[in-house]
């Protein structure tokens, strides 16, 4: 049963692209989804997305740590997922840039084997080998 999503990936952008797709509000809605992030520790903001039977479209976030071009974490609660954390965290690769990826903390039956298997389809193939890829290239 998962408790933990994990993904390494090494982009063709200079980590400063990377860190700015990953903390620039603006950047993030265009890839992942609306929200209103601001990279501070403490900030609570809201990813915002179609709702569905058991999930109304919002997941409530609060950035927990910033490690300029290096890492950023904030916790995910939504729907049945409560307190689960999204961490990205960057080592620079020459002109290319690795992405260390952890979602972590799902509880109970539901959340281990359905959600996070519907999170990992998202985030392994789409979100970030996707979306990312794509808005990185404009």
């Amino acid at each position: 049963m998962a408790k933990r999503i994990e993904f390494t990936k090494v982009y063709d952008h200079q980590i400063k692209d990377v860190w700015e797709a990953l903390t620039n509000s603006e950047a993030l809605s265009e890839w992942l989804m609306p929200c209103d992030l601001k990279p501070i520790i403490g900030h609570k903001f809201q990813f915002k997305t179609k709702p569905y039977p058991g999930f109304n479209g919002i997941v409530d976030c609060e950035v927990l740590e910033v490690e300029h071009q290096s890492k950023l974490s904030f916790s995910w609660s939504g729907g049945t997922l409560k307190n689960t954390t999204v961490s990205f965290e960057l080592k620079e690769l020459g002109n290319k840039t690795q992405l260390q990826f952890v979602h972590s903390g799902f509880e109970g039956f539901f959340n281990k084997i359905i959600v996070s298997r519907i999170l990992t389809n998202g985030w392994l193939n789409k979100v970030l080998t996707v979306n990312l890829i794509k808005y990185l290239r404009k």
